[in-house]
């Protein structure tokens, strides 16, 4: 499903924060003629720049520590999301999320502190309830600390790439949009192969539409994706021709050749 379609990008002065990235110098606006779309680009060419800048025109929750219009971070692409104007499908999801990879240990974070948010309550219940009240009180708290351990597990026990997995696969429902910003830098290869397999069985068979800035040739190659590379213009590319794939390709085919002049 291609919920967003089309965004418009607003004008500013090339010597100001974003339009002085060269990608973003006569970009105007981006078509999605997929359900996956894939940012490409060398660090600094403005991927994870515009994801960040759409997910807050979105209005997406993100997953971290703190909601999007919360966050600091994010200060300098505020005024540049609101001058974004998006086109949808006959159908709009309210749908989705934002996740960058380093948002999880604030996730974590944001876990327990409700579980002990949780724990602060029933002790307050206990000193000012008692018989039913408190039975039934108790039993409430314990019952969301049950729901949050069953969908979570308890993440401080898993590596960083299980428990980043564990988080996707628990929040992502049918039908929604999700931005996400350079998953593989929590995943090893082979996690990373789980990631697309995830995303291609979610994209196929459950309506999802996902928007990754990434570097991974592997997430690359997902089936059907439109790869979108950043450099001096923002352009569709296949995978075999992002500059990540033939690095990679060459370096493991003949990795003398390039220690030579390291």
């Amino acid at each position: 499903m291609i919920f967003l379609q089309r965004f418009t990008l607003p004008s500013g002065s090339p010597e100001e924060f974003p339009f002085s990235i060269p990608s973003f110098k006569g970009l105007k606006s981006l078509d999605l003629h997929q359900p996956i779309t894939v940012f490409v680009g060398e660090n600094g060419s403005g991927k994870s720049t515009l994801l960040k800048a759409l997910a807050l025109k979105l209005n997406l929750p993100a997953i971290g520590s703190s909601d999007l219009e919360q966050d600091d971070t994010l200060a300098g692409f505020r005024s540049f999301s609101e001058g974004i104007v998006t086109q949808w499908g006959r159908t709009r999801t309210y749908r989705g999320f934002f996740f960058r990879a380093e948002d999880y240990f604030g996730f974590v974070k944001r876990l327990r502190t409700i579980d002990q948010e949780l724990k602060g309550d029933i002790v307050d219940f206990e000193k000012n309830l008692s018989g039913y009240g408190l039975k039934v009180a108790v039993g409430a708290i314990l019952g969301q600390k049950e729901a949050l351990q069953r969908k979570y597990g308890d993440l401080t026990q898993v590596s960083h790439g299980e428990g980043f997995l564990k988080v996707l696969e628990s929040r992502i429902q049918p039908e929604g949009i999700y931005l996400i910003d350079e998953p593989e830098a929590a995943l090893s290869p082979q996690r990373q192969l789980a990631l697309f397999s995830l995303i291609k069985n979610l994209a196929t068979h459950q309506n999802c539409q996902f928007i990754i800035a990434t570097h991974s040739p592997i997430l690359m190659s997902l089936p059907d994706a439109q790869i979108l590379q950043f450099d001096e213009q923002v352009h569709s590319v296949s995978v075999e021709e992002t500059e990540h794939f033939m690095i990679m390709k060459n370096f493991l085919n003949n990795p003398e050749a390039f220690l030579r002049f390291l």
